[in-house]
């Protein structure tokens, strides 16, 4: 039958003829104000994590049925250990139980899997929960961190918010605002992300490119110097063979001469000797100490012309170390040069032995020649 409430009870016989029950004020406030938790504080009842397995829930109110719910205080629970070898998702709810005609804070342990799902809310005539957050415990974990929870008290599908005697606002309207923010928002980052690491493969590329280019070029440019100097150094090798053996055969050819010299002298002197013959006569000492006495002054003579061209011959020598300094530090000596200009010196000296300086001259030339053979031997 038809309720109405509240009217003032009249006593009959000693006893009031009415009495008002706790359902009946519990149905006379549901039908103003909605299931849910209340927007303040904003962080009512919100589930945070303390420390280890230990989770808190802060204080606030919470409205189901008609029956409003107080959390005075923070209140601290601790968790179920972690599984070994599975995950699972523990829900944390504000519980009305009629039966026991309490409201309390509650943990729905979750169900142990790969991929673990929140257990769902019991809503009954009995039994009704509100879910508070949505707690994963990874398995063998020993710590809930922040990331771990999920806040549910704006999700109207499993709580909601109580906001006035008209109409209870719908939180998932806002959640899905928020959930569409961070899906784009997430999107568009990707998508920066996305182009970024494709601008810096290509950069990449284009740098391994040109690094590959470089270190080309540098082999090529390389072997091509390389070919270079070995071209080069046989050229320099072969043209050293060639003056060594021209300079052999200028050796050769100038020992020949020196025998042809040597017995050319011998031959002039035996004619010599043909000639003073007959002018000895019967006085043969006196004669003979005549031609020597001519002989001494003509040494004489030649020593004179050799004592002259000393300073020459020490010039000559001073010359020559130079020229093996020379050839230590850089093979500056031109060897070609001095093989020649030495033969010419001795070939001078041979024709000219009857005249002065021919010691000199052949000593000048046996210097150049000895110097462009040891220039050329170092």
């Amino acid at each position: 039958m038809a309720n109405s409430l509240p009217f003032n009870a009249v006593a009959v016989d000693g006893e009031y003829d009415r009495v008002y029950k706790a359902e009946d004020w519990a149905w006379y406030f549901a039908t103003f104000i909605a299931n849910g938790i209340f927007p303040k504080p904003s962080d009512g009842l919100q589930v945070v994590a303390y420390s280890g397995m230990e989770i808190k829930v802060n204080a606030g109110y919470a409205f189901i049925n008609g029956y409003a719910f107080r959390n005075p205080a923070t209140l601290s629970v601790t968790l179920d250990t972690a599984e070994g070898a599975l995950n699972r998702v523990d829900r944390v709810v504000v519980r009305w139980d009629l039966p026991q005609r309490d409201m309390y804070i509650a943990v729905l342990k979750g169900t142990p899997s790969a991929k673990p799902t929140a257990t769902a809310v019991t809503r009954t005539t009995e039994i009704w929960e509100l879910a508070l957050a949505d707690i994963y415990v990874g398995k063998g974990v020993t710590r809930i961190q922040t990331q771990n929870i999920t806040d549910q008290r704006f999700n109207s599908a499993v709580c909601g918010i109580v906001t006035g005697t008209v109409e209870e606002i719908d939180a998932s309207v806002l959640t899905k605002q928020f959930t569409d923010f961070f899906n784009t928002y997430s999107a568009a980052v990707l998508d920066e992300f996305s182009t970024y690491k494709q601008n810096m493969e290509k950069y990449l590329t284009e740098i391994a490119g040109v690094y590959d280019s470089y270190v080309s070029k540098t082999e090529g440019l390389f072997a091509q110097y390389e070919s270079q100097f070995n071209e080069r150094y046989s050229s320099f090798e072969s043209t050293l063979d060639n003056w060594d053996k021209e300079l052999l055969s200028a050796y050769t050819e100038f020992m020949a001469k020196i025998k042809l010299f040597q017995s050319d002298a011998e031959n002039e002197f035996n004619t010599w000797f043909e000639s003073i013959k007959d002018k000895l006569g019967e006085d043969i000492a006196g004669s003979l100490q005549l031609q020597i006495e001519e002989l001494a002054t003509a040494m004489q003579e030649v020593k004179k012309q050799a004592e002259a061209g000393t300073k020459e011959t020490k010039e000559a020598i001073a010359a020559l170390d130079e020229r093996l300094k020379r050839v230590e530090s850089g093979w500056g000596i031109d060897y070609k040069h001095d093989a020649v200009l030495g033969l010419c010196y001795m070939g001078a000296a041979y024709m000219s032995q009857h005249y002065e300086r021919t010691v000199e001259t052949a000593v000048l030339g046996a210097t150049y020649v000895g110097n462009s053979y040891l220039a050329n031997t170092f």
